[in-house]
């Protein structure tokens, strides 16, 4: 049975109202998809579970906020999943070799974070704004946002100063959000 962005919808609302059994069930489908998304972030088994464990906790605990006017449950999960990651990331040393054998015991047979958000006419929008960003703003961004890469990671992937990456990131997103204003 796959996850569709409806069920995690409505498993999110039901959550507001304190229902344990939508939160089981949240986590149970929704968990191996965002292990998998912790794992390729952190590279490590042991944070990509204390980040997924912080998540789901936080989930329970802000399930209020949750608008699904603004968007589907999923892309608003995989924010906080992504936060804690960084989060972990600030406080220890980040990347330590990939557990090769933990991520290909995780399934990621759902869709994707980008593919959940792109369900949404508002997310939609937003693809397109980033399609007009230039090219190393555009990158920048989308690594940043989607493979979870910190300033610095960015700018040595990138081989850029890092003032420049940051300026990239800050400029993209004024033309983002200018974009985005109705």
């Amino acid at each position: 049975m796959g996850l569709t962005v409806r069920d995690t919808d409505q498993m999110l609302i039901a959550c507001q109202s304190g229902n344990r059994e939508a939160f089981s069930s949240l986590y149970r489908l929704a968990s191996p998809q965002l292990f998998g998304l912790a794992l390729r972030i952190l590279r490590r088994r042991d944070w990509a579970e204390e980040a997924l464990q912080e998540c789901f906790v936080t989930v329970w605990r802000r399930a209020g906020d949750y608008r699904p006017d603004f968007g589907p449950a999923m892309p608003w999960i995989t924010v906080i999943l992504r936060n804690k990651c960084l989060d972990r990331l600030r406080r220890e040393k980040p990347l330590q070799p990939l557990d090769e054998g933990a991520a290909a015991e995780q399934p990621d047979d759902g869709p994707s974070p980008l593919e959940g958000a792109m369900a949404n006419a508002e997310a939609m929008r937003l693809k397109g704004c980033v399609e007009e960003l230039e090219g190393a703003q555009k990158t920048s961004i989308l690594l940043a946002y989607y493979e979870g890469l910190t300033h610095e990671q960015l700018a040595t992937r990138m081989a850029a100063p890092l003032g420049t990456v940051k300026s990239w990131i800050r400029r993209g997103l004024q033309r983002l959000k200018k974009c985005l204003e109705p």
